[in-house]
């Protein structure tokens, strides 16, 4: 089979499984197997980029992080939706309907679960997905369109022509299931990390990262509601559908993930009995949702309806009230996350509430425990409405008799026994050891990860092995194994002990940033150490900067110039970085990695954006590239922007880089340049 026929057999056989699992909830491959294609296909595009289509599944995550979200217009408002928690104004609002539309009805109604998620658009053009934009003032929203890629059930085309559409509009939420989400805060647990507190939020707070790349390590999905413009194909005079079951239906047909559990109903009488239904099936349901949305389904009634300055006149959400439940605050213990942060969690009497029996509750910090006034052993109320994990809403100072316990947050760190900071400004107190038990698991298995030091065969069940045989205390000693005492553990043999020790000595020559980013300081990501290690010779330098210092320095705000000065004013820590170099790590901020081969800076101080396929090099290693000779890339072009890297279908980075007067240069340029520079 030829290449370029097994790329199409791959990408069918991955958009058909990605279909079956986020849409179906039917999976017929194990993650394994999904992976092993993708990995197949990645290789072979990589190898034929010009290949490369848009709607390729390789693209739902790439790029570098953004700048910032660039502001769109909507082309047609997004309105609110009203809201309602009565049955009677549920009524009043058919009544108004009919007066809108000089009727008497009943009306036809299209009545579905209302998503708790996030609002977006998603435009398509000749076909492929172009724009994904959130909802922001109904007016403008912010441009997300790289963070929408990373949906796995959004299609990144559509057949319009068989809609006979040039463009179409449409809009949704994304969200999280509640399986999902629960997995990713069990994760979170075991990490010791803080849990998110509900699917909604955390939904909304993954949208808004720049980096896309971490958008996508997210469960979200998109579920569709709605159309916004459209453009008729040349030749075609009528939309495509005259109802929103039909909107539904063709939506459908073409794998276009559709709020389920939809139903057509005829007049208020018939909805009345669906909502005393859902009040209890809702619990059912893989996702949080809030209430149920009764919308005409008639478009041309819809039109006739109209809308007011904030909301359309045909369609109103009836909103179920969130519960409570009176419990005991049994407890309140402390985790200690990776990072060090000290997070308080409620243990309580198990209580019924929602559909589920809760038994914890995260209580944030330290300011939130003396706010609420909470004792261990008091009646408390709690509350879970769209939360997975409930929250505490008060205590009950009258049902008190004298046992409860104020509760004193600790001095010292519960895992080492450290000193514990509260960082002026921020509420969240710390541990900053990074020696420290409770973090130190989840701290090695980041410093493994290939995004780090990428440490090939130290696995989980490798660290959880040598941390609980004491042959690794800290960092440094991953570099200080011995191949028999490792190749003693259970299921480890010779092989794989060489394999491990051989991994460890190959990640010393790693690049400076890399090490940096897996040592784990707060706040410092893979980009911020790039930026932080391209402004130093040698890594141990910024111990020696001032706080000023570091704010000087580009994309360095007082938040991570405060965590770095944290994490060198410990002693322990300052040890840590000593050790590792005496070990043999590479800490040169200019050079690739240890022992690599000088190359002149002459692109010291430049700024450059890459955009579009470049004929023979891939996206990281055009940016190894410059980044080797002093130069750094950023996700957006600005004022600030010194050279555009353009390949093939560049896209509207090329487009603000002409409208900025931004020089654009293509790979030749580059190879060119390498040596002596522009």
């Amino acid at each position: 089979m030829s290449d370029k026929k097994r790329i199409e057999e791959l990408r069918e056989q991955i958009r058909k499984h990605n279909h079956l699992y986020y849409q179906k909830a039917e999976p017929e491959i194990s993650d394994q197997e999904y992976d092993q294609l993708f990995k197949e296909l990645e290789a072979l595009e990589d190898k034929h980029p010009d290949w490369v289509t848009p709607d390729s599944p390789t693209q739902r995550v790439g790029g570098e992080p953004l700048e910032g979200f660039e502001t769109v217009r909507h082309e047609v408002p997004m309105l609110s939706i009203s809201n309602t928690y009565s049955k009677e104004e549920l009524e009043d609002f058919e009544t108004r309907l009919g007066r809108a539309l000089d009727s008497e009805g009943p009306f036809e109604y299209v009545v579905e679960p209302k998503i708790d998620g996030v609002a977006v658009t998603a435009v398509y053009e000749d076909g492929y997905f172009t724009l994904g934009a959130t909802r922001g003032n109904g007016v403008e929203g912010d441009n997300i369109t790289a963070n929408m890629k990373t949906i796995r059930n959004l299609p990144l085309s559509l057949p319009l022509k068989d809609l006979g559409l040039k463009k179409l509009e449409v809009r949704g939420e994304v969200y999280m299931t509640t399986e999902d989400f629960t997995q990713l805060n069990k994760k979170r647990e075991e990490a010791g990390e803080e849990v998110y507190a509900n699917p909604r939020n955390t939904t909304a707070g993954s949208l808004k990262l720049l980096d896309p790349k971490q958008v996508g390590e997210r469960p979200l999905r998109l579920a569709i509601h709605s159309f916004g413009s459209m453009t008729l194909a040349e030749g075609v005079d009528r939309r495509p559908w005259s109802k929103h079951s039909e909107l539904y239906e063709k939506m459908s047909d073409l794998k276009m993930p559709i709020v389920p559990e939809w139903t057509i109903k005829t007049g208020v009488d018939q909805i009345l009995p669906l909502i005393d239904e859902w009040a209890e099936k809702r619990f059912d349901l893989p996702f949080e949702t809030d209430g149920l949305v009764v919308k005409l389904n008639d478009f041309r009634l819809r039109e006739n309806a109209g809308t007011t300055s904030r909301s359309p006149r045909w369609v109103i959400a009836y909103k179920f009230p969130a519960e409570q439940a009176e419990t005991t605050l049994e407890k309140i213990e402390i985790q200690v996350g990776r990072t060090g942060a000290m997070t308080p969690r409620a243990h309580l009497s198990p209580v019924k509430l929602a559909g589920t029996t809760v038994s914890r509750a995260t209580l944030h910090n330290a300011d939130e425990i003396e706010r609420k006034d909470l004792r261990e052993g008091d009646r408390v109320m709690v509350e879970k409405g769209g939360e997975i994990i409930p929250k505490v809403l008060a205590s009950l100072p009258d049902k008190r008799d004298g046992s409860q316990r104020p509760f004193k947050f600790p001095t010292k760190c519960p895992s080492c026994g450290g000193p514990i900071t509260r960082p002026e400004g921020e509420v969240v107190h710390r541990c900053e050891n990074i020696d420290c038990p409770a973090q130190l698991r989840r701290r090695i298995e980041h410093f493994a990860s290939r995004r780090a030091m990428d440490i090939e065969g130290l696995g989980t069940k490798l660290v959880e092995a040598l941390l609980e045989e004491g042959l690794v205390k800290g960092i440094p000693d991953l570099y200080r194994l011995e191949k028999e005492a490792v190749a003693g553990l259970e299921r480890m043999g010779e092989k794989s002990a060489e394999n491990l020790l051989n991994g460890l000595e190959k990640s010393k020559q790693n690049p400076a940033h890399r090490l940096l980013h897996g040592i784990g300081i707060r706040h410092v990501g893979e980009h911020v150490a790039e930026v932080l290690c391209s402004s130093v010779q040698d890594l141990r330098d910024l111990e020696k900067k001032t706080a000023e210092e570091l704010e000087e320095i580009e994309e360095v705000g007082p938040v991570v110039a405060q965590a770095i000065q944290d994490f060198f004013a410990a002693e322990h820590n300052r040890e840590v970085f000593e050790q590792l170099a005496e070990l043999g790590l590479n800490f040169d901020c200019k050079t690739a990695a240890s022992g690599a081969e000088q190359v002149d800076q002459v692109f010291e101080g430049l700024q450059f954006v890459l955009t579009g396929t470049l004929p023979n090099l891939t996206r990281d290693e055009a940016k190894a590239l410059i980044q080797e000779r002093g130069g750094r890339v950023t996700g957006s072009v600005s004022k600030k922007t010194n050279y555009v890297l353009v390949g093939a279908d560049p896209g509207s980075k090329a487009d603000k880089a002409e409208k900025l007067g931004v020089p654009m240069i293509s790979e030749e340029d580059l190879n060119t340049a390498l040596k002596k520079g522009f």
